[in-house]
């Protein structure tokens, strides 16, 4: 007998209009209220067998909806479309390597989820960096998992520490190898390379080198504010706000593009102007926002998922009316945007979740998440170890199954297929006696707050096109 499938929400748009959505197919079906309720009082006083059992009135509708899953012939539908996408979830793929240059760090921020704002878990950092025998041998393990596997297009290459730019030389070394890597591996060619640093210790010299060695450029930052950035400080507290906005004027001094990922805090919140302005200013294209991980070393309110989560939308709305797209909210969208060709869920927000990074440290030791770095915990090889295969290692294969598809509490989330699962260390290291299977609950007012926004988002352009 055919039935709303278990994997259909119902969102109320305004007063006349509802959009339904399968969780998994990701195609929103928008009908007015009367449409919806002449259809739901239909399916649910007569037994139906096929769409030809409908009236004329409702054939249509209910074609759309079986079309998209929605509406289902059988219980048995359900089951064999989560088994049909948990049956394409990847195993691991490795197409990235992090180098971690340097475990140091110049300074000591207080939410910091690498634990450099964590006294007992600083000692375990190595005061030792990345030399260029073990930054060699790094490129030789990458370059021997990316041949394992076929239709790697765009290989990433990302430097990260502690502080990248503390080990600026190996940086230069693995840069220039990589450019090399271009024009003698056919699979170099589109390589992006980028290093993700707090820019404290770039100057113009350095900024044209990595200009020169095609090396995009993230800065940390909090927000555009001295408020705002008051979480970001140096070893000996002191705000470091100041300095940066210095390196932002050598940039574009210079010419330079300089991509922000920030960190939102209870005073960025405060602060979307000031953001436009500065965003505006310094000509930044690339833009990401990350939600706050800490373990107790700050107070943050009680709703500020749910603010720094609106916050993300708010942002997101009038930073693309100058071209700019703030890049988690942006890969959502393109989820929903290519399941009206062929549905694919976001299976992973990150590539450790994907299974489908390496991380190097300093000392060689290769692992599958940075967040992990101060213990190892999760770092299964080393640089030297020339029989790895991320594809049959039992850490590699568990991370890359950790998508919300696979678990049973996601299961009635409208955000299922757009979600990506969040952070795994966050998760594990939110209450006492979690594992990295359990929920990142931060992330999951993040995904629903996103889905509701991009199905009205859709329903509002369908109108303006239609008007």
């Amino acid at each position: 007998m055919m039935t709303l499938s278990r994997f259909a929400h119902v969102f109320n748009l305004d007063d006349n209009n509802i959009a339904l959505y399968h969780s998994l197919r990701m195609k929103p079906v928008y009908l007015t209220k009367n449409e919806y309720k002449a259809f739901s009082d239909f399916l649910q006083n007569s037994k139906i067998e096929s769409l030809s059992d409908f009236p004329s009135s409702l054939a249509r509708i209910a074609t759309e909806l079986s079309d998209c899953k929605i509406l289902t012939k059988d219980s048995d539908t359900d089951d064999n479309v989560i088994k049909y996408f948990r049956s394409r979830l990847p195993g691991p793929i490795i197409s990235g390597c992090y180098f971690i240059l340097s475990e140091q760090c110049n300074l000591a921020c207080k939410y910091c989820f690498l634990g450099n704002n964590n006294a007992e878990k600083r000692k375990h950092f190595s005061l030792k960096n990345m030399s260029r025998e073990t930054a060699e041998k790094a490129m030789d393990f990458f370059i021997r998992q990316l041949e394992k596997n076929t239709g790697i297009e765009e290989p990433f290459v990302v430097f990260y520490g502690g502080e990248p730019l503390i080990n600026f030389e190996v940086l230069e070394f693995v840069a220039e190898r990589l450019n090399e890597l271009r024009i003698n591996k056919s699979y170099f060619k589109k390589v992006k390379v980028s290093v993700v640093t707090n820019g404290l210790l770039l100057d113009e010299k350095k900024l044209k080198r990595l200009k020169e060695l095609n090396v995009g450029i993230g800065i940390s930052i909090d927000g555009c504010t001295e408020e705002s950035n008051a979480l970001r400080v140096d070893k000996a507290d002191n705000p470091i706000f100041p300095n940066l906005l210095k390196i932002l004027d050598m940039a574009k001094n210079n010419g330079i593009e300089i991509g922000l990922s920030v960190t939102i805090n209870e005073e960025t919140i405060k602060s979307k102007a000031e953001m436009l302005e500065l965003i505006t200013k310094y000509n930044i294209k690339g833009f990401g926002f990350n939600i706050l991980m800490h373990e107790g070393t700050f107070n943050i309110n009680d709703d500020y998922y749910e603010k720094a989560s609106q916050f993300i939308i708010d942002m997101f709305v009038e930073l693309r009316k100058i071209g700019v797209y703030e890049d988690r909210i942006m890969r959502k969208i393109q989820t929903i945007q290519k399941s009206f060709l062929e549905p694919q869920p976001h299976f992973s927000d990150c590539g450790a979740t994907a299974g489908g990074q390496i991380v190097v440290a300093p000392d060689g030791s290769v692992g599958i998440c940075h967040g992990c770095l101060w213990d190892k915990k999760y770092f299964v090889s080393s640089v030297d170890d020339n029989s790895f295969d991320a594809k049959t290692n039992p850490v590699f294969i568990e991370w890359s199954q950790l998508s919300p598809v696979n678990k049973e509490e996601c299961q009635d989330c409208a955000a299922l297929g757009i979600c990506g699962v969040g952070c795994p260390i966050q998760a594990m290291n939110a209450k006492e006696g979690n594992t990295i299977h359990s929920l990142d609950e931060r992330f999951c007012i993040h995904s629903k707050k996103t889905l509701d926004f991009i199905i009205r988002d859709l329903y509002k352009i369908i109108i303006n096109q239609t008007a």
